[in-house]
């Protein structure tokens, strides 16, 4: 039994031996801590621009956030007509192609809307997928036919919704284009 008491007296002192010997004191080179902060533990950081932008989604899929003027994940080219006279119909070709190792998502429900003046017919202001003149991994490429009843200048606008991926993380893009086309 006086073993057993010994035992008992001793383990105040070997617990303070064991805390200041394990990390339970302040180690050299750390700050020292705010008596204030004593047992609160410390946020895990988010990953903010440092880390790329990329918010997390998942355990599988990460989702890109916001437009960046430095983006260099696809280039984005609108090509109107040179010049085109008034009643004859003109093509704009809109195409998307992603850089490597980024390539088109095939499942994303890509889509081209586009806004004529009122002086111009648009046999389809609304595209989807199955209407792109070609979509593969590569890229997009969307024809938007049209036919200006006067002369002029004519200001087009519209909306080109498509989504790019690589390995580990996938990109909605949301832009807005707009493009001009001579009208003699």
């Amino acid at each position: 039994m006086s073993s057993t008491l010994s035992i008992l007296r001793l383990a105040p002192a070997l617990a303070l031996v064991l805390a200041v010997g394990c990390g339970g004191g302040d180690k050299p080179g750390a700050p020292a801590k705010n008596p204030s902060e004593e047992g609160k533990v410390a946020a895990a950081p988010t990953p903010g621009p440092a880390a790329g932008g990329a918010a997390d989604a998942g355990d599988k899929v990460k989702v890109v956030a916001g437009k960046d003027p430095l983006d260099d994940r696809y280039v984005l080219t609108v090509e109107p007509p040179a010049d085109l006279a008034v009643g004859a119909q003109g093509v704009v070709k809109v195409t998307v192609v992603p850089k490597a190792p980024w390539h088109m998502n095939l499942d994303y429900p890509t889509s081209l809307a586009v806004t004529a003046p009122k002086d111009v017919t648009l046999p389809k202001a609304e595209q989807r997928k199955d209407d792109a003149v070609k979509i593969d991994d590569n890229g997009a490429e969307f024809g938007v036919a049209f036919t200006p009843a006067s002369a002029g200048d004519k200001s087009f606008t519209g909306t080109f919704k498509f989504a790019v991926c690589q390995e580990d993380a996938c990109a909605p893009v949301t832009e807005d284009i707009e493009f001009r086309v001579a009208v003699k």
